[in-house]
């Protein structure tokens, strides 16, 4: 018989779509744990949007309506004495959520229009809002980009290189930014995947160790994570999961994983 899960724990099962229970199984991963956080109050929600201009999208503002972000971590062995925390998955508090800093470049007509990976940059204007969701090994930031076509039109994901100030395509929703991230496994830095400087070496073997297929050179790999092939299926998070609002009752809850 399945032990029955608190609330809190099915949310973040579904959310993860049962990453964290995955991960404990594989060998030389361990110490899984989730740090589970308090739902945003919707007064805090229509606050961080009066301030700033815009209307969050719809999975993102049920997604802080669950949960005031998240962390999962996880830890790998490489020797018998020698355990290092390096995977992870983290989504900021939202008022941690905060307009760029960084000086960028309005588009123009001689500029490029599709990034390496042949998906299109954005539209930079007068009226482009870009937000930071996080920051990735101080090379580069996770952006939630409102284009010059308006601030109400539906936000994208993108990957701003911070060596040269040039943007990547990641997503076209939070919750396909979601998806990747677990079909990454939490892998350090992947994100730099999609990046011209690349992973960091000591990532890479960890890619090499634990997800080769995330670095095969025979197809794009834009296109792999979102229509993924028989061999490597994942699944689709049911947005019905944000609909239950609960307040959780601990901090942390941690899994851990199988020493091997």
């Amino acid at each position: 018989m399945s032990k029955k899960l608190f609330p809190e724990d099915a949310f973040f099962e579904n959310l993860l779509l049962g990453l964290n229970n995955t991960l404990a199984e594989v060998p030389r991963i361990c110490n899984v744990t989730i740090d589970k956080r308090q739902p945003c109050e919707k007064s805090q929600l229509v606050t961080w949007e009066q301030r700033h201009g815009v209307y969050l999208p719809e999975d993102m503002k049920k997604f802080y309506l669950s949960t005031d972000g998240f962390m999962l971590q996880w830890s790998y062995q490489y020797a018998p004495n020698d355990i290092r925390k390096v995977g992870y998955i983290h989504f900021r508090h939202l008022l941690e959520i905060s307009l760029l800093r960084e000086n960028v470049e309005m588009t123009t007509a001689a500029g490029p229009t599709n990034d390496q990976w042949a998906n299109p940059l954005p539209v930079l204007g007068a009226k482009t809002k870009i937000f930071e969701i996080n920051t990735i090994n101080e090379v580069a930031k996770v952006c939630l980009l409102y284009d010059s076509s308006g601030c109400n039109i539906s936000p994208k994901i993108y990957l701003l290189e911070l060596s040269n100030l040039k943007w990547v395509f990641l997503a076209d929703s939070f919750s396909e930014y979601l998806r990747m991230a677990i079909a990454h496994l939490g892998l350090p830095y992947w994100e730099l995947c999609f990046a011209s400087c690349g992973l960091p070496s000591w990532t890479e073997q960890l890619f090499l160790l634990l997800a080769p297929h995330l670095l095969e050179e025979n197809e794009t790999r834009r296109s792999r994570l979102i229509n993924p092939g028989p061999e490597h299926p994942y699944n689709v998070i049911d947005p019905n999961i944000f609909r239950v609002k609960f307040k959780t009752t601990s901090i942390k809850a941690g899994t851990t994983g199988k020493h091997k």
